[in-house]
C-alpha cells in the first residue's frame, strides 16, 4: 500500500520498517561469493525482480552456503523455480482469509516473474478478490479498488482478524494479523522535538506481505506507521528494548508520523529518505547491520522508495564527509557517519520549511513552531 496515504484503503506500507535475520553466531558464515549471493538475492526480492534473485542464487557454488543460507537458497528455487504457484495458504483455519490468501499469493507468485505480467495480474487480482464477496470485477480505478478492499476488510474483521491492504510499491499487498496490544511513547528525533505516539504491538500473523512471501520470510516489513499511531511486528524485535526498536522502528516510524503530518504530500521516496537518516544519525550498535541492509538493496527507481532513499542517503552522508558518492560508510568513522546524517537531514528540513514560506509569500513563524512541536519526536 502506498502509506503516503494512511487514511485510504489502499495505504499499505510503503512506509515501512524492515527486518532481516541476522548473521548466525552459532554456524559458520557462508563463504565469500554465497554470502554474496545471499545479500544480492535479498535486494533483488525487495525490488520484486525474483529472476535475478533466482539466477543469482543458482551461479554461486552450493559447498560455499552454510546450513541456515543453503535451506533459503532451496527454498527460493522450490517456491519460485518451478511451473505453476505453490500452495502455501493451507494452514489458514478461517476459510474466507484462507482465500483472501490463496488470491494474493497466486498474484504475488505470478507478479515477480515478469514486470510485463503485472497489469493482466492486478486485474485478476481484483477480479478474483471481488468473487470472494459475489461481486463483479471492480471498476479499472484505484477508487474502486479501494472500496472492494474495504468489503473485504469487514468481513475478515468480523472474523477477529486485522486486515490491512493496499500498494507496497511495486506490488499490491496483504498484511492480515490476529492480536494487538496498545503501548504508549514518546520517542527523541534528531531534531530535537520530543513525540508521543502509541504503538500497536501485532501477534497471530496470516500474511506479512509479499516481501516476506517473497523472500522465503527471511526478511520483510517489521512495522509501518498510520495517523493512529505506529505499528510494530512483535517477533521483529525481541524483548522490544534493543536499539532495533527503539532506531529503526521508532525513530524511524515516529520521523514518517510527524512529516505526514507537516508534509501530506510528501512522495513516499522522500518519507523514506528522511527515516533512514534518522536511523543512521541513531544507529550505534546496530550501524554496520544497518547499513548492510542499505547497501543490499539500493535502486536508480524512485516508485520503488526503500531502494532508492537507501541509495540517495548513503550518497549524500557520503558525499557531506568528503567522500566518494559510492564510498562504503561502513569503513567511515561511525560518530562523524552519525553526525553528517542529522545535519543532511536538519537541512533537508530547513528547506523544506524555506520553499513552503516561498511559496505562501509569508513567514508564519507561530504557525510553523506549532507544527513542529505536533510532529512526531524521535524504523527496515
Amino acid at each position: 500500500m502506498n502509506l503516503t496515504r494512511l487514511a485510504a484503503a489502499t495505504a499499505l506500507p510503503v512506509l515501512l520498517a524492515w527486518a532481516a535475520s541476522g548473521a548466525s553466531t552459532t554456524i559458520p558464515a557462508s563463504g565469500p561469493v554465497a554470502a554474496k549471493a545471499i545479500n544480492d538475492a535479498l535486494g533483488a526480492s525487495l525490488r520484486a525482480d525474483m529472476p535475478t534473485a533466482l539466477s543469482t542464487l543458482k551461479a554461486a557454488p552450493l559447498e560455499e552456503f552454510n546450513a541456515k543460507d543453503a535451506a533459503f537458497r532451496a527454498c527460493m528455487l522450490s517456491r519460485h523455480d518451478r511451473s505453476t504457484p505453490p500452495y502455501l495458504a493451507g494452514t489458514v483455519a478461517d476459510p474466507f482469509a484462507r482465500s483472501v490468501l490463496e488470491v494474493y499469493q497466486r498474484y504475488w507468485w505470478k507478479a515477480l516473474r515478469d514486470p510485463a505480467l503485472r497489469p493482466a495480474e492486478e486485474v485478476r487480482l481484483k477480479t478474483d478478490l471481488a468473487a470472494l464477496i459475489g461481486e463483479p470485477a471492480p471498476a479499472p480505478t484505484e477508487e474502486a479498488f479501494e472500496g472492494l478492499n474495504e468489503r473485504i476488510n469487514v468481513e475478515l474483521r468480523k472474523r477477529g482478524f486485522h486486515p490491512l491492504q493496499g500498494r507496497t510499491p511495486p506490488l499490491y499487498d496483504l498484511m492480515l494479523w490476529g492480536q494487538q496490544e496498545e503501548r504508549p511513547y514518546t520517542v527523541d528525533l534528531p531534531s530535537g522535538e520530543r513525540q508521543p505516539v502509541k504503538v500497536f504491538v501485532m501477534d497471530g500473523w496470516v500474511s506479512r506481505g509479499w516481501a516476506h512471501y517473497t523472500s522465503c520470510e527471511r526478511t520483510g516489513a517489521a512495522g509501518w506507521a498510520k495517523p493512529e499511531g505506529l505499528y510494530a511486528v512483535r517477533s521483529s524485535y525481541g524483548d522490544m528494548k534493543g536499539e532495533d526498536f527503539r532506531v529503526s522502528f521508532l525513530g524511524h516510524e515516529a520521523q514518517h508520523f510527524a512529516d505526514m503530518k507537516r508534509w501530506p504530500e510528501m512522495p513516499a521516496w522522500t518519507l523514506e529518505y528522511r527515516a533512514k537518516l534518522v536511523e543512521l544519525a541513531q544507529a550505534d550498535t546496530t550501524r554496520e547491520k544497518l547499513l548492510d541492509r542499505f547497501y543490499r538493496s539500493q535502486d536508480d527507481e524512485p516508485d520503488h522508495p526503500h531502494p532508492y532513499a537507501n541509495k540517495r542517503v548513503t550518497a549524500e552522508v557520503a558525499t557531506k564527509l568528503g567522500l566518494a558518492a559510492d564510498a562504503d560508510l561502513r569503513k567511515a568513522d561511525p560518530e562523524a557517519v552519525r553526525r553528517t546524517a542529522r545535519e543532511v537531514l536538519i537541512a533537508d528540513t530547513q528547506r523544506r520549511e524555506a520553499e513552503g514560506d516561498a511559496k505562501t509569500g509569508e513567514v508564519n513563524s507561530g504557525e510553523a513552531k506549532s507544527a513542529a512541536a505536533a510532529a512526531p519526536v524521535s524504523r527496515p
